[in-house]
């Protein structure tokens, strides 16, 4: 019985987890942003969203670090991650620096990776 209530409540932590980072419904804040500063259309942001949805994809590889890493370490990486992502387009949309398209797809992919990373760096410990 302990081990079933343990996995429900793994699965609440990880709801609350990616409900909290925001990283699942922030895109839509800054997207028109991003679309007036890139010079792109609405076709291309929409691959902009998609790239951010493939970076969940890769959720399995957070489990893979967490087998040949310290939880610290793969802790660090994932808040890397997330900064480094969102600094990045924080440059962009405030015209500090230029990237091309498809350089701007990389900060949507580490963004939503990040979000793998942290959660199941606790659901696994």
């Amino acid at each position: 019985m302990a081990e079933q209530s343990r996995k429900w409540m793994i699965l609440v932590a990880t709801i609350w987890i990616q409900a909290f980072t925001g990283t699942n419904f922030d895109f839509s804040a800054y997207s028109s942003d991003l679309k007036s500063v890139l010079g792109i259309s609405q076709v291309q942001l929409n691959y902009l969203a998609v790239a951010s949805d493939l970076g969940k994809v890769f959720g399995w590889s957070s489990g893979l670090a967490l087998m040949y890493f310290p939880l610290w370490v793969v802790l660090f990486m994932a808040a890397f991650m997330g900064f480094f992502g969102y600094l990045l387009q924080w440059l962009v949309i405030r015209n500090i620096i230029t990237l091309p398209y498809i350089l701007v797809c990389f900060p949507s992919l580490s963004l939503s990776q990040y979000v793998n990373i942290f959660v199941c760096s606790f659901c696994a410990h």
